[in-house]
């Protein structure tokens, strides 16, 4: 039972294009957490992601939906807080944590971190979440759309 309705609220997520994608999902952590989340599905929404944001709600993140399972690199350019960098296959179980990335220096070099194995998806959120929810590779969140949002 458990299975058929992760599995219908996976797909409620997942675009066939950015188009179809919606503007907000909600990501259910295994500690029962929910976060709000942005959904960035275009090769632009991804570009900008968190740049200029002055702050990341304590139980807010962006979700980045990629169209291929790649090592997708993401960088802190512009970024003004702390992040959390994610990254989740295509069941939107963790593979990799990269804690509290700290934002680049306005006038320095800004390098892309990379996961050392394929993801489908890269979710954000603030700095040091990750560690108060107890997240760890392997867990599973529950992601899902909500309209109400």
């Amino acid at each position: 039972m458990f299975r058929v309705v992760l599995v219908g609220a996976l797909l409620a997520v997942v675009p066939t294009t950015a188009s179809e994608a919606p503007e907000w999902a909600v990501a259910v952590f295994p500690s029962g957490t929910e976060f709000t989340l942005e959904i960035a599905a275009t090769p632009q929404e991804r570009m900008v992601g968190y740049m200029f944001r002055e702050e990341v709600g304590k139980n807010e993140g962006m979700l980045f939906l990629f169209e291929a399972t790649e090592r997708h690199g993401i960088w802190m350019k512009n970024c003004r807080v702390p992040l959390d960098i994610i990254w989740l296959d295509e069941q939107f179980r963790v593979l990799e944590i990269v804690a509290d990335a700290q934002p680049c220096p306005a006038d320095g070099a800004c390098p892309s971190m990379e996961p050392m194995v394929a993801a489908r998806y890269v979710l954000e959120i603030a700095g040091g979440r990750a560690a108060e929810e107890k997240l760890a590779r392997g867990d599973v969140l529950i992601i899902h759309s909500d309209p109400a949002l």
